[in-house]
């Protein structure tokens, strides 16, 4: 009897440390996970300052906020790629997203510690069908790289 007693206040104190450790655990946890709202509250501050720096006519740090940002982005999605590679439908349909990135950084490289594993990704990434009747800023933009000025996708 003397001996249980113990082995009970071991195990009872064992059993209520694990569950007050989940809680705590799942309150911290909690709190560092975002939102959707606070990550779009988040994106909107950034473009009002973006915005705020353009019409102050500070496009140069502007570029480079725009830059890093979006190197951010794709820095993230090499990674999640690594760890777990999405489906063939959710490829196909972020590689569409991420088209104009690769074109963008075919003329702007990506620099610093991560340009090489942003490269290496957007090397995945299918590049953009010159034939394309396009007439979006990317594609404009790609057509100068490319020195084909009047093509059809500069056409007004």
């Amino acid at each position: 009897m003397k001996r249980l007693l113990p082995v009970g206040l071991f195990l009872g104190g064992l059993v209520l440390g694990t569950v007050a450790g989940g809680l705590w655990s799942w309150h911290v946890f909690s709190r560092l996970i975002v939102s959707k709202e606070v990550d779009a509250a988040s994106i909107a501050a950034f473009q009002a300052e973006w915005l705020a720096q353009l019409r102050l006519g500070e496009t140069r740090s502007t570029i480079k906020d725009l830059e890093n940002t979006m190197d951010i982005q794709v820095y993230t999605l090499a990674q999640w790629n690594e760890i777990s590679p999405p489906d063939e439908k959710m490829r196909k349909a972020s590689n569409r997203w991420l088209v104009p990135v690769k074109v963008y950084h075919q003329s702007y490289p990506a620099r610093g510690d991560t340009a090489a594993r942003i490269n290496a990704f957007l090397g995945t990434i299918p590049g953009r069908n010159p034939k394309s009747a396009c007439k979006s800023g990317i594609c404009r933009f790609d057509d100068i790289r490319l020195g084909k000025p009047q093509t059809i996708t500069n056409s007004p």
